[in-house]
């Protein structure tokens, strides 16, 4: 594969608004190694060993773990009751346009009615309630078990420190009582320990009613009511992180996660659409496709050939586009223009974006162990054709023509275009990624560690802080001198 291959696959991934993981995964991956380096370098001790275990602990989860829990229904659960899991639950959403009984329409139409797609949608289409109690079902298990990994996690990052806290007072407390024996032992130290003996047993006999106030048992995982949508399941994965934190340091979860939630969800869009903004106007070329339809060799093939211009003109006369989304009979009549014409360059187009999703034929094996899959040009009528998806993508492909001017019908010029459409679009997802792991890496790392600060007047995390004052109070009360501890 050529360089620039390599380069097209590479931001085609990282720019995929499709639900692909590798965008998130890339941040993840780097964003983690920012968060550990900067605690290590200015936080407190135990810090970056927690923030490693943590970070990447739940980046694993989120991104191997819970696909593979769903995938391990798909091929248990779902087998069992002969139900597909590639059928789309949005068909069976009351009042949806694209919906079983029309895919299985438009399959009878085109003489499909023996094929495979058919005969997943008319097993759906008579198990509608098992269905979506399947789809239900996996999606329960999927974030239970994501939180019960998670509550692992906490709880095996703070039973580490924990450990090395304990071991750490043993260690002082064996030195200082080295120093205080060599000094009670000595001429003046004999002298003055007897002249306050007394006081000190007293002392001790009052120490023994003692009491002191424990940091609590470290919080399980609390049950969670099953969720449909990803936001909710960050929502849990907030609660559960603020119930399993220890004392002194919920203000500190709370503020990781509200960035977290901010930039994942509310400032997402506004950030890539600035840097979209931003180096369009650079360029002077528009970025409001995503970079793997700009790459497409269908889309430059059908910009230069006028096709897909003229399709685009027509497609506007015939619909109201405005209406898309928002009215049943347009929408029925988009949709059967999308099945009915599945050659036609706006179709390709709409496939480009992936909001015509196409079938993938297994094509072999990897290590033996994984399909390999290629996508043909063939549509998934498993799959949901979201029209208000479809709309967004037709105003953008316009913007994309009308700013184009002479280019389109001229091959060169039009390559020339989407050369420079490219660097732009690559450049604005390379910077939003970047400034997300900014944000999440260093800003909320010292946002935190200066409120840490303001507090207390140091870095170091104020719940380790006080698991160590903790552990010193309860060995002294038990009279453990270190050297036994250690020993025992």
């Amino acid at each position: 594969m050529s360089l620039s291959g390599i380069t097209t696959n590479i931001l085609s991934s990282l720019g995929n608004n499709t639900g692909s993981v590798i965008p998130i995964a890339t941040k993840d991956l780097i964003q983690n190694q920012v968060i550990v380096a900067e605690y290590a370098k200015n936080g407190g001790k135990h810090d970056a060993f927690e923030k490693f275990i943590e970070e990447n602990g739940t980046s694993a989860v989120w991104l191997g773990g819970l696909p593979l829990v769903k995938k391990l229904m798909d091929k248990t659960i779902y087998k069992a009751f002969n139900i597909s899991p590639d059928v789309d639950i949005k068909k069976l959403k009351k009042g949806s346009a694209d919906s079983l009984e029309f895919a299985m329409n438009k399959l009878k139409e085109q003489g499909k009615e023996n094929g495979e797609q058919y005969a997943e949608l008319l097993k759906a289409a008579n198990n509608k309630n098992l269905t979506k109690a399947l789809f239900v079902s996996k999606f329960a298990v999927a974030t239970l078990a994501t939180l019960f990994a998670l509550t692992k996690i906490i709880t095996f990052k703070q039973k580490d420190t924990e450990e090395k806290v304990k071991h750490k007072v043993l260690v002082d407390m064996a030195g200082e009582n080295v120093l205080r024996n060599s000094v009670k032992h000595s001429p003046a130290g004999a002298m003055f320990y007897d002249k306050y003996s007394a006081s000190k047993n007293s002392d001790n006999k009052d120490n023994k009613n003692l009491s002191f106030k424990g940091l609590g048992n470290i919080a399980s995982a609390f049950m969670y009511n099953p969720i449909l949508n990803q936001s909710l399941l960050d929502v849990g994965i907030t609660g559960l992180r603020y119930k399993t934190a220890r004392d002194g340091e919920r203000r500190d979860v709370m503020i990781k996660e509200a960035f977290e939630i901010a930039f994942l969800y509310p400032l997402a869009y506004p950030i890539q659409k600035g840097f979209d903004l931003l180096f369009g106007k650079i360029f002077n070329k528009d970025t409001n496709l995503d970079y793997n339809v700009l790459a497409s060799d269908r889309f430059e093939s059908n910009l230069a050939n006028n096709s897909l211009k003229d399709s685009l003109n027509k497609f506007v006369k015939d619909f109201d586009v405005e209406k898309i989304g928002k009215d049943g009979a347009v929408d029925n009549k988009v949709l059967n223009f999308i099945y009915d014409n599945p050659d036609n360059p706006v179709v390709k187009f709409l496939k480009d974006t992936g909001d015509v999703s196409t079938v993938s034929k297994v094509t072999g094996k990897k290590f033996g162990l994984f399909n390999i899959k290629q996508a043909t040009d063939e549509i998934d009528s498993l799959a949901f054709i979201n029209t208000k998806s479809v709309q967004k993508s037709i105003k953008k492909l316009s913007k994309t023509v009308d700013n184009m001017n002479g280019a389109i019908g001229n091959a060169d010029k039009v390559k020339n275009y989407l050369n420079g459409a490219k660097a732009a679009k690559g450049l604005s997802i390379v910077s939003a990624i970047a400034f997300g792991i900014w944000a999440m890496g260093v800003l909320q790392t010292k946002v935190v560690l200066k409120m840490r600060k303001d507090k207390t007047g140091s870095t170091e995390n104020e719940a380790v802080v006080n698991l160590e004052h903790k552990i010193r109070h309860q060995m002294a009360f038990e009279g453990k001198n270190g050297l036994s501890g250690l020993n025992g």
